[in-house]
């Protein structure tokens, strides 16, 4: 079954909600290491970094869809004759 839209946009947007929560949580912990809230905010940069490559895949693939679509409608279309008055190359 394929996804939605709005399925495939929520799909890229939790990483970067899972990233927020850390970092919130990040803020709320009292009396851990400063080496556990290093690593909570190394875990929220990857969170952060995967919605940014899912955001910039599904960009690429709205990109080629839209590109794929035009050469499609350029090809079924036949070419329009010249207006009068104008010369051939």
């Amino acid at each position: 079954m394929a996804m939605t839209r709005s399925q495939i946009a929520m799909v890229v947007t939790l990483p970067w909600l899972a990233a927020g929560v850390v970092l919130l949580a990040m803020t709320r912990i009292e009396g851990e290491t400063q080496e556990a809230k290093l690593g909570l905010f190394g875990s929220a940069a990857i969170c952060f970094s995967i919605g940014c490559l899912a955001r910039t895949s599904l960009g690429l693939h709205d990109l080629m869809q839209a590109s794929h679509a035009a050469a499609a409608h350029a090809a079924a279309s036949p070419p329009e004759p010249p207006s009068p008055g104008t010369q051939p190359p």
